[in-house]
């Protein structure tokens, strides 16, 4: 039986998988219910559940396949047969920075722009469609891994497409906060383009 704390934790749970639900399928609908949840708490739990499952699914498997990272590491020090080890340990740190990064810039735009933005309701954005797509992306990493192909081949043009999906979704959350659309996609540009790609070419493999 699970006791009365761990059960208020599966309630809590079951609000946040709905709404995840609901946003592969209706995304501008789930954004809009997104604005009336807790904020920033559910852009962290966002950012955690995406970085920590793939270290513990995909990341481990390619560290106890002894697989070694299909582009060379930028980090000099971390030899790459045991590179997979290290980035189980530190990619959940590397998302939750990155996150942080990125709300950040985005609401100093904002400001400059003259526009009032509540950065709690950035956070929510920005971590919760980086989570939306993680179904696909685990499935795709998953049989990339399986067939020995990860890193080349066909998940390639289907990350770059989860890119421009994850853009898509910052782009409604923003716009809900009556940014300009161009503005807003410029926006989703920016986390994408230039926080997280440049961020992950150097660390994530």
């Amino acid at each position: 039986m699970l006791d009365s704390t761990a059960l208020k934790g599966v309630l809590a749970l079951k609000p946040f998988l709905r709404l995840w639900l609901v946003a592969l399928g209706r995304p501008a609908r789930a954004l809009a219910l997104l604005r009336e949840k807790p904020a920033p708490a559910w852009g962290l739990y966002a950012t955690l559940v995406r970085f920590v499952v793939t270290a513990l699914t995909s990341i481990l498997a390619l560290q106890l396949l002894g697989r070694r990272p299909f582009v060379p590491p930028y980090v000099t020090f971390l030899d790459g047969a045991h590179y997979y080890r290290a980035e189980v340990l530190f990619l959940p740190l590397f998302g939750l920075a990155a996150w942080l990064l990125a709300s950040a810039l985005v609401y100093l735009l904002l400001r400059l722009a003259r526009i009032d933005a509540d950065v709690d309701w950035i956070m929510n954005v920005i971590g919760f469609s980086l989570l939306v797509v993680m179904p696909v992306v685990w499935l795709v990493d998953w049989t990339a891994i399986a067939l020995d192909v990860y890193g080349a081949g066909f998940t390639i043009p289907v990350h770059a497409l989860v890119s421009l999906w994850e853009i898509a979704l910052m782009s409604i959350g923003f716009k809900s906060e009556r940014i300009p659309w161009p503005l807003a996609v410029m926006l989703g540009l920016v986390v994408k383009g230039g926080v997280y790609i440049p961020l992950a070419a150097l660390l994530v493999r």
